[in-house]
């Protein structure tokens, strides 16, 4: 009873991080439910639309979770919260700035590289994990040295406040779902940028909830 993997994504296609490649890793576990890193503001917007005149699916996760559970008989839970303390624009300029450095360049590829040659096997690797840590490294000695430190330090703080709301609201949902719902596999797909910060987390939750989750992390052997 509640076994739950933690299923590191990445949102946009590349090589072998694909939505085909996601359904059979999922169908590999076949959950009884889906726990999604998408709020509840934009259900309807993305699942619930099809009369309107969209654009294509370009979300891995999306184009992955529209295509199993026509297929199968699963709950489907968004977790996330829609929260902003900054705007795309303020994000877009802050990731733009660091692609001005080489040695952010430098990882960010490698990371791209391998994602696309081995797919969710790298994200969810501890290699990965160590290339991410090296790239906020890099972050953290960019915002020392740009000509706009102190808006890219205000900007890049507020980013990760941002991401700590929302992984601590999605594990709540979870939680407060477990509570309420039985069921015997679940699956949470997060994107990969967030597992290092999360997996914490998750162990802080474990100790004082009502619900005991048997979290699994893809990819671990």
């Amino acid at each position: 009873m509640y076994n739950i993997t933690l299923i590191g994504t990445q949102h946009l296609e590349s090589g072998k991080c694909n939505s085909d490649e996601l359904y059979k890793i999922i169908e590999s576990i076949n959950p009884d439910v889906i726990f999604e890193e998408l709020s509840s503001d934009l259900f309807d917007i993305i699942y619930n639309a099809s009369s309107l005149n969209l654009p294509p699916d370009v979300v891995t996760e999306i184009k992955c979770i529209k295509k199993y559970v026509q297929n199968h008989n699963i709950k489907h839970i968004l977790v996330d919260i829609d929260i902003r303390y900054i705007s795309d624009n303020e994000q877009n300029w802050m990731f733009d700035t660091f692609e001005k450095y080489d040695d952010y360049n430098k990882i960010d590829n490698e990371q791209s590289l391998l994602a696309a040659q081995y797919g969710f096997s790298f994200i969810n690797s501890d290699k990965c994990l160590g290339l991410s840590e090296q790239k906020n490294i890099v972050m953290k000695n960019i915002i020392g040295i740009d000509i706009n430190k102190n808006e890219l330090s205000r900007v890049h703080q507020l980013f990760n406040k941002q991401d700590d709301t929302r992984e601590n609201a999605m594990l709540q949902n979870i939680y407060n779902y477990s509570k309420e719902n039985q069921y015997n596999q679940a699956v949470f797909l997060l994107g990969s940028g967030h597992r290092k910060s999360i997996i914490p987390k998750i162990a802080e939750y474990e100790k004082p909830s009502d619900v005991n989750l048997n979290w699994t992390m893809y990819g671990d052997n």
